[in-house]
């Protein structure tokens, strides 16, 4: 290259950040634009539990479709409103099945009691129990097993065979109730007209489940009585009075999983920690000017015979020099360093790549001219004249 080429090539300018990662930006765009399209096209499922319009294993969709084959409209409602408004519609009556009995009031039970319609619980707890009933209370608690009815209800009897287990209850004597499936189901007559069903095992009517055994002729005889079902899944947020405790709507392991959690941080804080005090400044006992230290470097490489360390160390100085004087970040590889000041310079950019990340010098002498040549190529860079070398 000739004097009158090199203040041209220098004088263009070297390529801009959107340059260089415009590949990288299109490539994610289109990434994120399929993505987007494939949540767009994906079907909404619900995959709640115990939601007639969950396909979930805990869900109960086939029990909904099914149920509406029959004749049935199943109508989900998750506010107490709805819910009373759901049942003041229907003509005929309705069921009510209620999901979660525990988040509803005594007052509410003995209205939905009260409104003639068949009421379905799924495992309620002794509170709720006592709000409606006095002759049956919470038991035992077992493994989910599929058992014979043992009792003469209908329902039971249509059904034969079925899922049982999970939370059992007892009826007092001379109660009015029959329980079946070792208690798992009970059954009862209101005093507003109605029919009063517990179910210990919700299992049976879930996705995974309801077509096992008898599980899906107990399930419709159970809630499909009424043209009108009334799928009542209340929220914690539409108490009526009373908040609902916290402890009820947390699982049971959150509290031991915090504090296994906390122990946990706590001992990486004490095995991590440099010290258990403040930081107090020390004096350095002698001030080493900035020459001293770097001969001081040199004769430790030389003594130990460390060309190769020391020839790292000065080509690792000159690509970040140089990475800021080409425009480059600081994250840029090598070879986009030695590419960009090829093409400032004019030299080859094999000869470039080879200065900045070539093999190790073999002796003092390869490092002294490896030296030279890095400062001679930072120089011509920045557009400086050459030094004279030092004698």
């Amino acid at each position: 290259m000739s004097l009158l080429e090199a203040p041209a090539a220098a004088a263009r300018p070297p390529l801009t950040r959107w340059q260089r990662r415009r590949a990288g930006v299109l490539v994610g765009a289109l990434v994120l634009a399929v993505l987007l399209l494939v949540a767009l096209l994906s079907p909404r499922t619900n995959r709640e539990s115990m939601s007639p319009s969950s396909v979930a294993p805990a869900g109960a969709r086939a029990l909904a479709q099914v149920l509406g084959e029959q004749g049935v409209r199943v109508r989900e409602e998750r506010s107490w409103a709805a819910a009373q408004q759901a049942l003041s519609g229907a003509d005929d009556g309705a069921t009510v099945l209620v999901t979660a009995p525990e988040l509803l009031s005594a007052d509410r039970l003995r209205a939905l009691a009260a409104s003639g319609a068949d009421l379905v619980l799924l495992r309620p707890r002794a509170a709720a129990l006592a709000a409606l009933t006095g002759g049956v209370r919470v038991g035992t608690t077992s493994a989910a097993t599929d058992r014979d009815p043992g009792c003469d209800a209908p329902a039971a009897v249509a059904a034969g065979r079925a899922r049982a287990g999970g939370t059992a209850y007892a009826v007092a004597p001379g109660a009015p109730a029959l329980s079946c499936y070792g208690g798992s189901y009970v059954q009862q007559r209101l005093d507003g007209g109605g029919r009063l069903v517990v179910l210990g095992q919700p299992g049976l009517l879930t996705n995974r489940w309801v077509a096992q055994e008898g599980n899906a002729a107990l399930a419709l005889h159970v809630l499909g009585g009424r043209e009108e079902l009334v799928w009542y899944l209340p929220d914690p947020l539409d108490a009526e009075s009373a908040p609902v405790p916290l402890g009820q709507l947390v699982p049971g392991w959150l509290a031991p999983a915090a504090v296994l959690l906390l122990l946990a941080a706590l001992t990486a804080v004490l095995w991590r920690g440099r010290r258990l005090g403040r930081l107090v400044p020390e004096p350095l006992p002698v001030v080493v000017r900035a020459a001293e230290t770097v001969e001081g470097h040199g004769r430790l490489y030389a003594t130990a015979g460390a060309a190769g360390r020391a020839a790292e160390l000065l080509r690792g100085a000159a690509v970040r020099r140089l990475r800021a004087v080409v425009r480059l970040d600081a994250t840029a590889p090598v070879s986009d360093v030695a590419d960009q000041v090829a093409h400032l310079t004019g030299r080859a950019p094999a000869q470039v790549r080879e200065l900045l990340a070539g093999p190790a010098p073999r002796d003092d002498a390869a490092l002294v001219r490896l030296a030279g040549d890095l400062d001679a190529l930072e120089r011509s860079v920045r557009g400086d004249s050459p030094r004279k070398a030092i004698r």
